[in-house]
């Protein structure tokens, strides 16, 4: 079975291949800084919480605004500006993908830290990248609900207009 073409200019939800490119460009990017900040100082810095609580913040609003925004579209279909709906789902995308390779990248650092312990590295420098991880992941799951939250929903489950309407002409006479 074929899905009906979409029509031109539609947009198309972000695609798992696109998700998991983000995440692997954000592991490689996270890597490589560490191992080279490591090569070249001889010693990993601690990652600042501030960076975590900006992150942690966004995710928060992201997530106020999907759940607005599936009210508004899908819950009680009242329409949406065009530029309105457009910014939030540019934002959805932009924090699916964004969020994704942030939390590639501090997965990178934590296990980049974690094979480090051995050398007797503080297991408190593991903390910050594991914190960075769970905050970078919420902000692409909230992403993904304000992405989901603008589709243009279809028509009610139960109709409450009959199929034919009583008085008027019926093109099947």
């Amino acid at each position: 079975m074929t899905q009906s073409p979409r029509p031109p200019g539609a947009v198309q939800p972000t695609s798992w291949q696109s998700i998991g490119v983000a995440f692997v460009v954000g592991a490689g990017l996270g890597w490589s800084v560490f191992s080279a900040i490591d090569r070249f100082t001889g010693s990993v810095p601690q990652l600042p919480m501030a960076g975590t609580v900006v992150i942690a913040v966004l995710a928060g609003v992201v997530g106020v605004q999907a759940w607005l925004a599936h009210r508004t579209i899908q819950v009680r279909r009242l329409p949406v500006s065009a530029g309105r709906g457009v910014a939030l789902l540019a934002l959805g995308k932009a924090c699916l993908l964004g969020g994704t390779a942030l939390a590639g990248g501090y997965a990178a650092v934590a296990a980049f830290l974690a094979r480090r312990l051995e050398l007797n590295l503080p297991g408190d420098l593991l903390i910050g990248p594991v914190v960075a991880v769970l905050a970078s992941a919420a902000l692409a799951v909230a992403g993904a609900f304000l992405e989901r939250a603008c589709r243009i929903p279809g028509p009610p489950n139960e109709d409450a207009t009959p199929p034919v309407i009583p008085g008027s002409t019926d093109p099947a006479d």
